[in-house]
């Protein structure tokens, strides 16, 4: 993998202080502004783009899709595949469709995670898991309806352009298989605490990590945008996506089941791995910080002080933020 799988905290030199951008009060809408702006509009394609069967016995399975999907929290992910896809050129319909396919995505994920032989959850989004709604035989077919659905977006979005499609697919399916979101999980199934070494970290990282790469490359991969552009965003994707992860942990680590939506020390229980137990607190929030700081780096050097690099920039400070990272802002976008 090529994010830094080894690499270990390192004390922040004055020139690379963690940091996040701030945005300047006269400049274009913050991030919360722009949620608001295009939630109505990412839940409309998502209720029309659900996997909906005609079968009138799979009226449950329906029922479970829909159940999986709505309500979506703030839809940070696909805003921020959005976010992405504009940043890459791509046309608003064909970044709706990457929006959806990234959700989807997500949300299978979530009821896969869920389900006892996997994280024994009974909480998600502050409401009863799927499975104890709908049985596990439907969350497992809900998920796998919602993954089918996903690919299909994802090469509609890239229609007409063959090997644009041909690319965008192939990239998802690396990203969901089994050196992506499914290998990840499988090292997070495996790794007990107090075991697992900065590598075996970086490869449980990867169920994170490989969603957001691909939130931040669809849209360019299916623009057919240049591969330095694709390259800068599958970076960021990479970085903001680790940082979120130890986000996570440090959540379930400190945080009860009111602030997160979710059972609290999920880790401890299974004494599974995370940046908590590996690096410790202050390490983990180190590393988290510093990630964010280089993934906001390389977004600047591609495309320079654009509006949509300032609302990735702001997002991955917010998860720091909920995570009580500390933000020095080293620099700003004008």
């Amino acid at each position: 993998m090529r994010l830094d799988a080894g690499a270990r905290p390192r004390p922040a030199r004055e020139a690379d202080e963690v940091m996040l951008l701030t945005t300047d009060d006269t400049a274009a809408e913050n991030l919360p502004a722009y949620l608001a702006r295009e939630r109505r509009g990412i839940d409309g394609a998502l209720r029309a783009g659900l996997p909906v069967s005609s079968l009138a016995a799979a009226r449950r399975l329906n029922e479970a899709v829909e159940y999986a999907v709505f309500p979506g929290g703030k839809r940070l992910r696909p805003a921020l595949a959005l976010v992405a896809s504009d940043l890459a050129g791509a046309p608003r319909a064909q970044g709706l469709r990457v929006a959806c396919a990234v959700e989807f995505l997500h949300s299978s994920s979530l009821v896969l995670d869920d389900l006892p032989a996997m994280d024994d959850a009974e909480l998600r989004r502050s409401r009863r898991a799927l499975h104890l709604v709908y049985g596990e035989g439907l969350a497992v077919l809900a998920s796998v309806a919602l993954l089918n659905r996903a690919y299909e977006l994802l090469a509609a979005a890239a229609h007409g352009r063959g090997d644009a499609a041909a690319a965008l697919v192939a990239e998802a399916a690396r990203c969901v298989g089994a050196d992506g979101m499914v290998g990840g999980q499988a090292v997070d199934l495996e790794t007990r605490a107090g075991s697992a070494d900065q590598e075996a970290l970086a490869c449980r990282d990867l169920k994170t990590v490989a969603l957001m790469r691909l939130m931040m490359t669809a849209g360019a991969l299916a623009r057919g945008a240049p591969d330095e552009d694709a390259r800068a965003l599958a970076d960021f994707g990479e970085r903001f996506g680790r940082a979120y992860q130890i986000c996570d942990d440090l959540l379930d680590e400190a945080c009860d089941a009111d602030a997160t939506g979710k059972p609290a020390r999920q880790d401890a229980r299974h004494a599974r791995a995370s940046a908590v137990s590996t690096l410790g607190s202050e390490g983990a929030r180190r590393f988290a910080a510093e990630l964010v700081a280089r993934g906001r780096v390389r977004l600047v050097e591609r495309f320079g002080p654009r509006r949509e690099v300032r609302l990735l920039a702001e997002a991955a400070g917010v998860v720091l933020a909920r995570a009580g990272v500390r933000l020095e802002v080293a620099g700003r976008v004008a």
